[in-house]
């Protein structure tokens, strides 16, 4: 009898991951062996519990489900990788076919949607939900914004959110004020703030 499927669910809403968890229980060529609420519980849970398969969100606190993706990918590169989240690819600046991601399923498509994702992992293929294309964007929040910043601009958002001026960061990265000027003009664009207490707010 072959040895079913080992998945591991990483979602920090109990309530949703409980219900996949139901719904893959009739179905015993499923195993889930761990469901974790962070990046970090997921890493640590991999070389505990071996799974096949990988069931990430995105928004998740720590580490979010892209960072965990790619840790995985890099060191356990037979696992698959399914993304199941609210948030469209293009919502979080994320094209799933070049990030290397085996399925992206949206949580609102249902649980057909999500058994057919595994079957395809199952056969080594790959899926990504019908639905993508045809719902409207999920409205954008902070999350999916603060995706979009580079790598700097997320270091200088973090010392504004933590009082920094900007003669204070130009001294502390090393860069002119003027270039320090130019980030945060770039940043408050991509988060659609017009001042630092909305750029905080909307920040989370």
């Amino acid at each position: 009898m072959n040895e079913p499927i080992r998945i591991l669910i990483a979602d920090d809403h109990h309530f949703f991951a409980e219900g996949v968890i139901n719904a893959l229980r009739p179905y015993t060529q499923y195993a889930v062996v761990a469901s974790v609420t962070n990046g970090s519980e997921a890493l640590a849970a991999i070389p505990l519990y071996q799974p096949d398969i990988a069931i990430l969100d995105v928004n998740m606190p720590g580490q979010n489900g892209i960072d965990v993706m790619q840790t995985i990918k890099g060191k356990w590169p037979g696992i698959k990788i399914m993304i199941l989240s609210m948030y469209m690819p293009s919502d979080i600046k994320l094209q799933p076919e070049k990030e290397g991601i085996d399925a992206y399923v949206l949580k609102n498509s249902g649980t057909e949607i999500l058994l057919t994702a595994l079957g395809e992992l199952a056969l080594g293929q790959t899926f990504y939900d019908p639905n993508i294309q045809l719902q409207n964007h999920h409205s954008a929040d902070g999350f999916s914004k603060t995706l979009k910043l580079s790598s700097r601009e997320k270091e200088i958002l973090q010392m504004i959110k933590n009082g920094d001026s900007t003669k204070d960061i130009a001294a502390t990265l090393f860069i002119s004020e003027l270039t320090v000027k130019t980030h945060r003009k770039n940043i408050m664009a991509k988060m659609d703030a017009k001042n630092v207490a909305e750029l905080i707010r909307r920040s989370g």
